[in-house]
């Protein structure tokens, strides 16, 4: 998997009409299908050999990969080397592994293998030390989004919830921030728009967007401020610690963030929750309407390191990924999963679905949970679109 993935990225470098690894710029480049070109872009940005090992390419859309680069007169040698590459994979799973599907199973278990204590009691002990050292910590880290059509035709919208749950100041001069959310396209730019609304309408436009029925405990008072990278809620430093711990609930509607299909520079659902507050416990609900996705397509999720530049930019994301694995299961329809803070899942959920004027039973669900994630990282939740 190193020596395909090292070939492929020496292929689709010196092809010219290959202008970038994005999904969309393969597929344009060679003129192949887009779920083709996605798996050649996973393959080919992926930060370990086994990451990215279930968008593996049959023979025949590896062979169709490899004649439209041949076409578009791509080095001989680059496509000499992929080519064998391929074949010596193919081999492995045929003698060690008998079938593609037993192959996967086994990458799935190295990959859960490299999550297993110490590594955990690790991560225990670097929020013990982030908490000490930073001087702040959150019981819980919960975000939910509701990626849903939108009333103007060919976008969504995003009903985002944003949850510290328990969070507290541990001494004086500390500071404690809460940015905005941020709609940035797959090249790495940044919508400044304004088409973004609180969920609770008692709330003015440019004040930071609590939703009053689900915070809990004394919050501070927060200002905003408009900064380089978008706009900050700060709640100044105190001389000692906060005397309770209290929990705060954002909530806001961004509207029309993006195309519901493959179209002009937008190819995938792409969306980040990033953490910067030690915390023991993560967890990110995604729910997607069934109308913007294939019913067989998964998704991909993993933890990613923030501590680069690059971070912000998502197909470099994958080349940051952190060996911690994230637990991703799809939550039946009939379900509604446990949250430990005031209002729980079920509260958040019926506040989504009404702003979104959407019924659960239309999307898909999928929870990823995180234990004692390293700050500064993300969790990254991938989707890929149907074309046009």
């Amino acid at each position: 998997m190193i020596h395909l993935r090292s070939a492929l990225a020496a292929l689709l470098g010196g092809c010219d009409s290959v202008t970038g690894a994005r999904p969309i710029d393969i597929s344009r480049g060679l003129g192949i299908d887009m779920k083709l070109a996605w798996k050649i872009s996973h393959l080919t940005e992926a930060a370990r050999p086994f990451d990215s090992a279930r968008h593996l390419p049959g023979m025949a859309g590896m062979r169709i990969f490899l004649d439209a680069a041949r076409r578009r007169e791509a080095d001989s040698d680059a496509l000499k080397q992929t080519e064998d590459a391929f074949e010596s994979v193919q081999k492995v799973i045929a003698e060690h592994c008998g079938s593609r599907k037993v192959f996967e199973a086994m990458v799935t278990e190295i990959q859960k293998a490299q999550d297993q204590p110490p590594e955990q009691a690790d991560r225990e002990r670097l929020f013990e030390g982030a908490r000490s050292v930073w001087g702040l910590k959150a019981d819980l880290i919960h975000r939910m989004d509701i990626l849903h059509p939108c009333r103007v035709e060919g976008l969504l919208d995003c009903v985002t919830i944003r949850t510290l749950a328990g969070i507290r100041r541990l001494r004086g001069g500390v500071p404690l921030v809460f940015p905005r959310p941020r709609v940035v396209d797959d090249r790495g730019m940044e919508s400044r728009s304004d088409l973004r609304e609180p969920l609770d309408s008692g709330v003015g436009p440019n004040a930071f967007p609590t939703v009053g029925t689900l915070c809990d405990g004394p919050i501070p008072t927060l200002h905003g401020q408009t900064r380089a990278e978008g706009t900050i809620f700060e709640a100044l430093p105190l001389d000692g610690p906060d005397p309770l711990s209290f929990t705060v609930v954002t909530g806001e509607i961004l509207r029309a963030a993006q195309p519901t299909r493959v179209q002009g520079d937008s190819h995938g659902i792409y969306q980040l929750m990033r953490l910067r507050v030690p915390s023991p416990r993560a967890i990110f609900d995604v729910l997607v309407h069934e109308s913007l996705v294939d019913h067989d397509v998964q998704p991909d999720s993993y933890l990613a390191s923030e501590l680069h530049v690059s971070a912000s930019f998502i197909h470099n994301v994958r080349r940051v990924r952190l060996p911690i694995g994230v637990r991703r299961r799809e939550i039946e329809v009939n379900e509604t999963p446990d949250l430990d803070c005031k209002g729980g899942t079920s509260t958040r959920l019926e506040i989504a679905m009404q702003a979104a004027d959407c019924r659960r039973e239309d999307f898909r669900w999928f929870r990823l949970e995180v234990e004692y994630p390293p700050i500064c990282s993300l969790i990254a939740f991938e989707f890929e679109q149907p074309s046009s």
